[in-house]
């Protein structure tokens, strides 16, 4: 983690896969999502996350899990304080799909690109995703850093 960055701007902006790794014991993930999740109640970090990466949490998770486990993941992630939300409207959506184009690897999924859009909205500069590898391109071009 580029701590200096975290503790100056004490804001996050989290992808999916840690809110699914969290909800999901099975996940290979949910231990380094646990110890993730300490870190970040003990530091009072803000998260922030999009409609969209709400919208792939429950999705993911009523596929992998069930409802039960969707639904209340979903109403945690809507009623903890320490999350906000931005709506990824159309002026978001576009600039979103200009960087979708302009990026060549396969792994980098519109929500991914979105989430670099969305950061650069909300001016947050750290990212916590277990994605690393598939953010890298999108690190380099962006200049964002990665919470661990």
């Amino acid at each position: 983690m580029n701590i200096s960055m975290a503790e100056r701007n004490n804001e996050i902006f989290v992808d999916s896969n840690y809110f699914i790794a969290l909800a999901n014991e099975n996940d290979s993930l949910h231990a380094q999502a646990l110890a993730a999740s300490r870190s970040i109640e003990n530091s009072g970090v803000q998260m922030h996350i999009s409609n969209l990466v709400f919208l792939e949490v429950v999705t993911v998770l009523s596929q992998k899990r069930n409802r039960d486990v969707a639904n209340t993941t979903g109403q945690y992630m809507l009623s903890d304080p320490r999350i906000s939300f931005l709506h990824i409207d159309e002026q978001l959506h576009d600039r979103s799909w200009n960087v979708f184009q302009r990026i060549p690897q396969k792994n980098v999924g519109f929500i991914d690109c979105s989430i670099v859009t969305a950061m650069e909205e909300l001016a947050v500069s750290t990212l916590l995703t277990f994605d690393q590898k598939d953010f890298r391109q999108l690190q380099r071009d962006y200049r964002f850093s990665f919470y661990e």
